[in-house]
């Protein structure tokens, strides 16, 4: 298939209908395994991390909510310039029915895009926030798991952080619901996973936005866990904390991004913590894109394993001097203020915010509102975002120390492509 059958087959699956979509994945993501790019499980690299074997760094995971086929060319450029990986593809259930995207239709255009740029490797792909509000939503999420592991979706992180009982009074008793749906959710997933596949499983303990996550959390989600984990199944390879960040960061009234708060000290604590007692490689930082870059380089050596990046790269799209202004006048007409982020995180103070604020915290809806449109973005619009999204990526790789690292990594997974445990 050549370059220009594989961008119109591209096109067709974005904009077809859900039902025709698995088999027009199923093509793309076939002619791409013949090209040498195939999903795959980023355990070794965390087991590499965790026992010494590779340097320091933290693993950017990215959130393409729209226009992924252009926006993930442009990482991929990036990617091979600087010979920088891996790089993590994630998109949340919120975000697939938001953005109007499949697991298997996300899959396969990264993977496309990847073989677009003349990558040839494995492929990161997750699923972020698998979110869990109640015990009776866990078929959803059991389905939710099977389709996207399905489709090369290696990596789940569960969170179920909302569960915790405030009125408990040990931290045990307090991470317990959560840490019950956490390890059921991981029974599961062991149980389904690919034969020779280890599915990277991450979970929440500390809630993104709320008070930050103490030794103490830490240890007492671990402990009810691991009571409540199949004997003879592997746990988490990864765990997120609350370190001060917030999802979509601070945005003022006047729609500027204040600096988000970050304890590092904290970080570096529970990294260790983690590691010593229970063998997890590090910690995940969610809610991250738009601190600073300083903030940003401090990771790696805080005990930072994997950091999420979906807002700045939103941000970098529509806040754009070329993006059409036809199209975001449109945005602010149609869309509704919404009491959720696109993570789940209910809004704050919504009654009392700005214009600007409230469409700030809406426009997360747009890409499967407009998808069409801005699929079809002109194409001099469309180079001048793309060049903005490099140039943050070039940064971003070099603060997070995986520039350089893609060669190493590509020879982690050549000898043996079809078996990524660990």
């Amino acid at each position: 298939m050549n370059f220009e059958m594989i961008d119109d087959y591209v096109k067709k699956l974005a904009h077809s209908s859900v039902e025709e979509r698995p088999s027009l994945a199923a093509q793309i993501t076939q002619w791409a395994a013949a090209e040498g790019v195939f999903p795959a499980s980023i355990a070794r690299v965390y087991s590499g991390l965790a026992n010494g074997q590779l340097a320091l760094m933290t693993i950017p995971a990215i959130n393409l909510r729209g226009m992924t086929y252009d926006l993930a060319r442009a990482v991929w450029q990036v990617a091979l310039t600087h010979k920088a990986g891996p790089v993590i593809f994630e998109l949340a259930p919120s975000e697939m029915a938001a953005g109007d995207q499949t697991a298997d239709e996300y899959a396969a255009i990264v993977l496309a895009a990847a073989c677009r740029e003349g990558y040839h490797g494995p492929v990161f792909l997750q699923g972020d926030h698998f979110h869990i509000d109640s015990s009776d939503s866990t078929p959803a999420i059991q389905q939710l798991c099977r389709e996207a592991i399905s489709t090369g979706f290696y990596q789940i992180d569960i969170d179920a952080a909302t569960l915790i009982d405030h009125d408990a009074v040990t931290p045990k008793e307090v991470q317990t619901p959560n840490a019950k749906i956490s390890a059921s959710l991981t029974n599961f997933i062991r149980s389904i996973q690919p034969e020779g596949i280890h599915v990277t499983i991450g979970s929440e303990i500390g809630e993104i936005g709320s008070n930050n996550t103490t030794p103490e959390d830490l240890l007492g989600f671990m402990e009810a866990y691991q009571a409540a984990l199949s004997a003879g199944d592997m746990g988490l390879d990864k765990i997120s904390i609350q370190t001060g960040t917030r999802h979509g960061g601070i945005v003022q009234t006047d729609g500027s991004l204040a600096v988000m708060p970050l304890d590092l000290t904290l970080a570096k604590q529970l990294s260790a913590l983690a590691k010593k007692e229970f063998g997890i490689a590090g910690l995940v930082q969610h809610g991250a894109s738009t601190l600073t870059m300083q903030q940003l380089s401090q990771l790696p050596e805080n005990g930072v394993i994997e950091v999420h990046l979906a807002t700045q790269i939103q941000n970098i799209v529509f806040d754009h001097p070329e993006f059409p202004k036809d199209l975001l006048l449109k945005m602010r007409n149609q869309l509704s203020p919404n009491t959720k982020s696109a993570e789940g995180d209910s809004l704050r103070d919504e009654d009392n915010q700005s214009e600007i604020q409230k469409f700030y915290n809406a426009r997360w809806t747009a890409w499967g509102t407009f998808k069409r449109e801005l699929w079809e973005m002109p194409e001099p619009n469309k180079k001048m975002i793309q060049i903005s999204l490099q140039d943050w990526m070039v940064k971003l790789f070099t603060a997070l120390r995986v520039e350089g690292k893609l060669p190493l990594i590509q020879s982690l997974y050549a000898l043996d492509p079809e078996n990524d445990g660990i």
